[in-house]
């Protein structure tokens, strides 16, 4: 046994923990790597490597037993994390229908016993969907520059457009509605980088099944990924069509099960039974269903020579499909971890419901019970024959019946008898309640869509209460983002190793800005007019005011722009500014700025004085007012002399320039 270290203390407890704590350690260095590998199988796992050896070689059956073995490690959590996810899918959506509908707490004595109120309030996914939905409006996404020169703010450009490019070609909007929705229910999701051979583009898929992901973390807090395996079920027709292998269905009593038909005469039909991966339990397995033969997606590290690798090794059933590596990842896994919001000491999210179940879940049980109390005083009326010769039995024609008369005796009343009406006050404890939750929550009566209409009447009321949710939902849009550069770094990696063309424009720069949205048109047209108050200031340029308000290709909105204002039938106005500009120039004897004034360009000298006279024509008259005798002088000839001549008219200085020209 190893031997205890010296111990400040005389606390009993504390040294017999240590003394277990030497004989383990005693323990593991004596069995060495053995030890930690260890994992006992099931009886099918332990078939399937045998069949696994059979088909491929001792090599194909020592690499599944090091996977099953890797997912038995980690198993016992992911079958507390799908119990727990199990629980948050019966709240999000209930899976027992009853005579009044869905009820996601069937379980209970109220719902079973007759003559028992029993109400349902199915108001949990709100605290799921409304969140989720509005961290996944788009963000405000700009490429940043490696530099600060005009060229490098080009190339920025360029990326850009390649950027944007994917993001459509991906339908990112529904994967960040997705990846919202599961990370809000669940409290955790990821997502893996592929690359699509036939569309040339990287393609971004979010597992909808957290549990069946099991991973292999490195260090303590979390931070390094050592392994990833995703396990799944494939129907007969999707195995022959991805990966070329013959499941045949074989009959057992009156159940099917899959066998993987290995192609060789010499071993037919020697595959087993697979152990089915774990599928949501709202919706029953049909037969077809239950053919699914169980596929094992498994990334995993080598280290090479000093340098981080990484490998793909995948198994259907018990047929190796490839054992590869994948040098586009870098040494990377290509799955990328997204939580919800932070929870310390553990890799996981905390869901959305996690906090507020106990609050609903009180909340069904005090309208259950008043709506229990209601119906026993509405449906229990009692009455009492009073009177000085009122029998002792009541006869039969004295009780009150719907359309007859009731013949209670000379002498003798019928009076109902009161029922005994506590005085509870459960509206405001119920209000009680929905003021906890919006405080766990941060959700408001206008999110809710319950707010007074003196609320909906005042816009900066509604900015008011959107602000304040915006800050609650800060940390979870902050975490959202940073996984969004994640993805699209890994996703720029893959595309540039497969596209020499894209990696000569992304050439290694990944740097993406993802500026939060506004959520309402108040502050959209308040953000519009901040950039525009900036631009005419000089405080912004025009390129930056374009990025914040989230214009997505800014070199391509400047080209149109500019061809707007250098069209004399659009903007007249400025294409004449833009001829007077460049006569001063020329006058002065100044290099005129680049685009303006060069031949074939919309603004040269005739383009300029057609769009001067277009805007104002010459009075109509005779040929008897052409003579320069009875003209009077303009403003401009009145003027004192400039440098030894009168001052000439717009028109007088074009028509010199134009013929010092020929």
């Amino acid at each position: 046994m190893a031997k205890i270290p010296s111990l400040q203390t005389n606390d009993p407890q504390v040294i017999d923990a240590t003394q277990k704590g030497a004989k383990l350690v005693s323990k593991i260095a004596g069995k060495g790597n053995r030890f930690l590998g260890s994992v006992a199988m099931s009886e099918d796992a332990k078939k399937l490597v045998k069949n696994a050896e059979v088909t491929g070689g001792q090599e194909s059956a020592k690499k599944l037993t090091e996977i099953l073995e890797r997912k038995g490690s980690v198993e016992s959590e992911n079958a507390r994390r799908r119990q727990l996810f199990r629980r948050f899918d019966n709240l999000f959506h209930a899976r027992t229908i009853t005579v009044g509908g869905a009820d996601h707490w069937s379980e209970d004595q109220s719902a079973r016993l007759a003559g028992r109120a029993h109400v349902s309030v199915n108001v949990h996914p709100s605290y799921v969907s409304i969140p989720a939905s509005l961290q996944a409006v788009r963000p405000v996404i700009n490429y940043l520059p490696s530099g600060s020169s005009r060229e490098d703010r080009e190339e920025a450009a360029a990326r850009e457009r390649i950027f944007f490019r994917w993001w459509e070609e991906t339908d990112m909007d529904i994967i960040m509605e997705d990846a919202a929705l599961y990370k809000a229910l669940y409290g955790d999701t990821a997502a893996k980088i592929t690359f699509d051979e036939k569309d040339q583009l990287p393609r971004v898929e979010v597992i909808s099944a957290p549990e069946n992901l099991y991973m292999g973390y490195g260090s303590s807090d979390f931070t390094r990924i050592d392994w990833a395996l995703y396990h799944y079920g494939l129907s007969p027709q999707a195995a022959m069509d991805e990966f070329g292998f013959d499941i045949i269905p074989m009959k057992s009593g009156n159940e099917y099960f899959p066998f993987v038909y290995s192609g060789d005469h010499a071993d037919p039909l020697v595959t087993a039974f697979a152990s089915q991966a774990e599928r949501t339990v709202d919706r029953r397995d049909t037969s077809y269903e239950r053919m699914q033969v169980s596929v094992y997606d498994y990334w995993y590290k080598k280290i090479e020579g000093g340098e981080t690798k990484t490998y793909n090794c995948l198994f259907v059933g018990n047929q190796l499909v490839s054992d590869r590596e994948h040098p586009e990842y870098a040494g990377e896994l290509p799955y990328i971890p997204l939580i919800n919001s932070r929870v310390p000491g553990s890799p996981y999210g905390k869901p959305e419901l996690y906090d507020v179940e106990q609050l609903l879940r009180e909340k069904d049980e005090r309208i259950t019970n008043a709506a229990q109390f209601i119906h026993q005083i509405v449906g229990g009326q009692m009455f009492q024959l009073v009177g000085q010769d009122a029998p002792e039995e009541v006869p039969a024609n004295a009780i009150p019946k719907p359309g007859r008369i009731a013949a209670p005796g000379a002498g003798n009343r019928i009076e109902p008898i009161q029922p005994f009406l506590p005085n509870i006050q459960i509206e405001q404890y119920n209000q009680r309640i929905d003021r906890e939750l919006a405080v766990v929550s941060g959700l408001n009566d206008l999110l809710l869509g319950i707010a007074p209409s003196s609320v909906l009447g005042s816009s900066r009321a509604i900015a008011s209460l959107i602000a304040n949710y915006e800050q609650r939902i800060a940390p979870k849009r902050k975490l959202f983002y940073n996984w969004l550069k994640k993805v699209w770094k890994m996703s720029a990696q893959v595309w540039s190793y497969n596209n020499e063309e894209v990696a000569l424009v992304i050439n290694g720069n990944y740097r993406i800005e993802v500026v939060p949205p506004e959520l309402t048109p108040r502050d959209t047209l308040e953000l519009a007019n901040t950039a525009i108050s900036l631009v005419q200031n000089r405080i912004w340029s025009a390129e930056r005011a374009m990025d914040r308000v989230g214009v997505d290709d800014v070199q391509n909105e400047k080209d149109i722009i500019r061809d707007e204002q250098t069209d004399a039938t659009i903007n007249p106005a400025a294409v004449a500014t833009m001829a007077s500009v460049v006569g001063t120039f020329r006058q002065l004897g100044l290099e005129q700025p680049s685009g303006l004034g060069e031949p074939g360009s919309p603004m040269d000298q005739q383009a300029a004085m057609a769009a001067m006279r277009g805007q104002n024509p010459s009075p109509m008259g005779s040929e008897s007012m052409n003579d320069q005798d009875i003209i009077p002088p303009s403003a401009a000839e009145t003027m004192p002399e400039n440098g030894g001549g009168p001052a000439q008219t717009a028109e007088q200085m074009m028509a010199g320039m134009e013929g010092g020209q020929q």
